[in-house]
Formats: structure tokens, C-alpha cells, sequence
């Protein structure tokens, strides 16, 4: 059969078109996706940070949908179960095949788009408050990009540890969106300054905010960084050891809980959505022929919270 796709056809370049999709073979199945998840990683890959073995290259790594077709060896699932993964790339596309091993069965509740929309994301946030810096009630915790897709929910999970969040955004818009949201101490970085102390800096942003962020973590305190799209940071371990900050590269990929693609560890996150702590209502969403202008959009920070893809 055929199917639509996104490639990265060269370096900064998305195409959009028709390919020939293989039939399933005994232990896969195939895939009519319904709502895809668009991540920062994936810039990375289209403007050639992270490298890809060669052009036209696949791309994204999570989406959720309804198996159309199984493999003769396929036990676990059937015509018609609801899935979700995450982790194989390639994501950007109207129909997938895939190894039974890579998918995990969506609960009823929970909608193709909030799936999409929360497992990288909150696979991070997840590696974040719980193995990063493990986030305590009465600790004030500093977030950058706090409206972004990852921001979003690490300030909301934060905030329900018992931590105080203060949060940095890039425009008066996402500050007012971030007070109405209940934030109390939010920071435009277009006009206000940060100040005060904090237990913990959980850096997204990398080299524009990361140094100055340090000043404000008290001794004894953590600085995560876990991502770059201002550049990666100059990076001070002895200035940090002097004053007693304990640094995290935190990078998903080496996190055991994501490294598990059963969908285990989805299951607490999952939790949050149902408890209404997630809000993943409102996911900003682009037709699969339009994720070169989703690219675009997220690059120059007009989104707030997640991006989704429907084919």
C-alpha cells in the first residue's frame, strides 16, 4: 500500500509525500495513526544537530492510532486495539508498520491526541522530578520555557509535589497565560529579570538562560539542563563545585523508564492526566501536510504547551 509521510529530504528541509508502505510481516502490524507528537528533538534531527545515516531520512518518534492489519505471529494485539509508542522513528506518517514489541495498548480513557501529546514530553518530565533532581514539597523550583510542551508539564507536576514554581517565558501573552494557569511567579524574559533563590534550575533553553540561572541555585542545590535550542551552555563544573551545585545532564534516552517501551511508566502519567493535574486539553494542532510550518512555529516560539500532527 502507499502512504503519506514527512521526510527530511536534506538538511533543514521537510517534504511531504507518497511512499510504498511494506505488508506487515509475522510479528508486526500495521498502524493507521491518528495523532502524532512533534518534540524539539525533531528539529534537531531536520537541521542537522543530531545526524542521520542518509538522506530522505524518517522522522518523529511518537504518535498513537488504531491497527488496521497484524502479522500471522502477532499475539498480544488485534483489528482495531487502540496503541500508542514512542522511541521509533519515523512518526511523521499517515500509516506505519510496526513490531508488536514497539507498542503498547491505550487505555480507553485516554484520547489518541493526549497520548501524542504526553509521552516524550512527559517521559521527560517524569526523568525530570524523579530521577534529575527529585522534586520535594516546601522546594522552590525554577523552570524555563515554563508554557513550552515540556515546561507545561513539569511546572504543573512540580507545582502538585508541594514546590513552589517560578517560571521564565519569552512574551506578555505566555505570561498572562501562565498567571491564569494559577502561576503566581512568572518571569518575561523580554522585560523583567530573574532574581531570588531557588533548589533547582530545570534548564530547557541552554546557552542564553543557563549561566545566569546558576546565580539564583543556593548551595546544596541542582542545575539540570536538558536541552540546548539557544546553543549548549559553557559548562563551569569547578565554578559549580566551589559553590556546591550539583549538575544533571539529564538525556532521555539513557532513562530506564524510557528506554522500557511496554508503556509501564506512562501508566503514573497517565494518572496526572485523569486527576486533572496534565491539562492537555488545548494541544496546538497541524495537519501532517503542514509540519514544516510546525517545525517553524515551535522553532520561533509561538506555540504554548504540546504539539500534535493529524494525518
Amino acid at each position: 500500500m502507499r502512504t503519506n509521510v514527512v521526510l527530511i529530504e536534506q538538511t533543514n528541509e521537510l517534504k511531504y509525500q507518497a511512499v510504498e508502505l511494506k505488508n506487515p510481516g509475522p510479528n508486526e502490524v500495521l498502524i493507521r495513526q491518528k495523532a502524532i507528537g512533534v518534540n524539539y528533538v525533531d528539529v534537531f534531527f531536520r537541521n542537522g544537530t543530531f545526524p542521520v545515516d542518509a538522506f530522505p531520512a524518517p522522522i518523529g518518534l511518537e504518535a498513537a492510532g488504531i491497527i488496521e492489519q497484524v502479522g500471522a505471529a502477532v499475539k498480544n494485539f488485534v483489528p482495531g486495539d487502540r496503541v500508542a509508542y514512542y522511541g521509533a522513528t519515523g512518526a511523521y506518517a499517515a500509516h506505519r508498520v510496526l513490531h508488536e514489541n514497539d507498542l503498547f495498548k491505550l487505555p480507553d480513557d485516554i484520547t489518541f491526541e493526549q497520548a501524542a501529546a504526553v509521552m516524550v514530553k512527559g517521559l521527560t518530565v517524569h526523568m525530570l522530578v524523579k530521577a534529575s533532581h527529585v522534586v520535594k514539597a516546601g522546594e522552590v523550583v525554577l523552570v524555563h520555557a515554563m508554557m513550552g510542551g515540556v515546561g507545561s508539564l513539569l511546572s504543573a507536576w512540580a507545582r502538585s509535589l508541594g514546590a513552589t514554581v517560578i517560571g521564565t517565558v519569552g512574551s506578555a501573552a505566555k505570561k498572562e497565560l501562565a498567571l491564569q494557569r494559577g502561576f503566581e511567579q512568572v518571569i518575561d524574559l523580554q522585560t523583567e529579570q530573574m532574581t531570588g533563590k531557588v533548589d533547582v534550575v530545570y534548564d530547557g533553553t541552554g546557552k542564553t538562560t543557563f549561566q545566569q540561572s546558576l546565580a539564583l541555585v543556593n548551595p546544596g542545590g541542582s542545575a539540570v539542563l536538558y536541552g540546548w535550542p539557544s546553543g549548549m551552555p559553557d559548562i563551569d563544573m569547578q565554578w559549580m563545585e566551589d559553590r556546591s551545585i550539583h549538575f544533571v545532564s539529564a538525556v532521555l534516552n539513557h532513562y530506564p523508564a524510557y528506554q522500557d517501551k511496554s508503556g509501564k511508566a506512562m501508566n503514573e502519567i497517565f494518572d496526572l492526566i485523569r486527576n486533572g493535574v496534565l491539562n492537555l486539553d488545548h494541544p496546538t494542532v497541524y495537519a501532517l501536510t503542514d509540519a514544516a510550518k510546525a517545525h517553524a512555529d515551535l522553532e520561533s516560539r509561538k506555540t504554548t504547551g504540546s504539539i500534535i500532527l493529524k494525518p
